[in-house]
């Protein structure tokens, strides 16, 4: 037996078959002395390594699993695969990368031909298909590397400096403030951004939570050991963004048919609407919102289909942030 035959005809399995396609033994004896003449031998000898590579797969020794089947006249036929790695899993994995609006078209491609090698040729091709997405200017080529440095911080119990950064006037990140032994918890993604969440021993207990856009830091290296033990309490995020608020009210909504899947979609399920008497199309709810920017923006961010009925603070708020607007476009 030949280590390197079985390597070999393991490598044809994976690249030319899958849970659906297999090969005979005579078309992988073939395939085997095309790509590699140096092994020639008979297909008693292949017969054999086959049955090895399905007693390793058997065992676990494999990161694929091997199997044969009789077909008809008793022609045996072998196929390997990756039992919980298949062509859906793939699709997925694929086009979460391909809609990643920080990496750029090269990463993207190395990333998915490396991923390419866990499938066999035909699923390779069924996958030429992916999902598009709009092109974005803003693509982070170092985003990966913060995000390794940020990973090993949280298994390794360590704590961060890095520089935050902003855009200038002419369009370049420039850093604005530095930061050092901020303590990890998280890394979240939300609204087409990566956030640390994590812990700044700068601000008073019980208000130490931060969280920082990822693509914003620069010169990201490991810095002391944790300086006190992961809270039990749960993260705090915002309602209507990464960013909480310290402030809620029961606020109550007109709010238009049309936005019906967005506010089950935001407050829940468990918000009870009634029919508005006064017009047509519209319903009325009361929920529990953070009185955020994230909320405002919200709010505005629905143009003309949703109205703010109480409380009167939160309303008068509003109304003053619209007659700015009015006042910043009246001619």
């Amino acid at each position: 037996m030949s280590a390197a035959r079985l390597i070999y005809i393991l490598g044809i399995l994976q690249q030319e078959t899958n849970v659906d396609k297999e090969l005979t033994l005579h078309q992988i004896y073939d395939k085997l002395l095309l790509l590699h003449p140096e092994e020639r031998c008979s297909e008693q000898r292949v017969r054999e390594d086959l049955s090895v590579l399905e007693g390793l797969s058997e065992e676990g020794a494999l990161s694929v699993r091997v199997e044969s089947s009789a077909r008809a006249h008793n022609q045996r036929c072998y196929k390997a695969y990756h039992p919980n790695f298949g062509l859906n899993e793939a699709r997925m994995v694929f086009d979460s990368i391909s809609i990643s609006r920080f990496l750029s078209p090269g990463q993207k491609s190395e990333l998915i031909s490396q991923l390419e090698g866990y499938l066999s040729g035909q699923e390779v091709r069924q996958l030429r298909q992916r999902v598009q997405t709009r092109s974005c200017l803003m693509q982070n080529e170092k985003l990966p590397q913060t995000l390794q440095v940020l990973y090993q911080a949280l298994d390794s119990h360590r704590c961060l400096d890095f520089a935050y950064c902003r855009f200038d006037l002419e369009g370049r990140q420039k850093p604005i403030k530095q930061y050092r032994k901020i303590l990890p918890l998280k890394i979240v993604w939300e609204k087409e951004h990566y956030y640390l969440v994590a812990l700044n021993p700068d601000h008073p207990e019980g208000e130490q939570q931060r969280n920082y856009r990822v693509d914003r830091m620069e010169k990201v290296l490991l810095s002391v050991p944790f300086w006190r033990k992961i809270p039990a309490v749960p993260l705090h995020y915002g309602q209507f963004d990464m960013f909480p608020a310290r402030e809620k009210a029961r606020v109550t909504f007109r709010l238009h048919r049309d936005l019906l899947d967005m506010a089950f979609e935001t407050f829940g399920t468990g918000i009870r609407t009634v029919v508005d008497e006064e017009k047509s199309d519209w319903v009325r709810f009361t929920a529990e919102a953070e009185l955020s920017i994230g909320f405002t923006r919200w709010v505005l961010g629905q143009a003309e289909k949703i109205e703010v009925l109480g409380p009167p603070a939160v309303r008068a708020h509003l109304g003053r942030l619209i007659k700015n607007l009015y006042d910043c476009y009246r001619d």
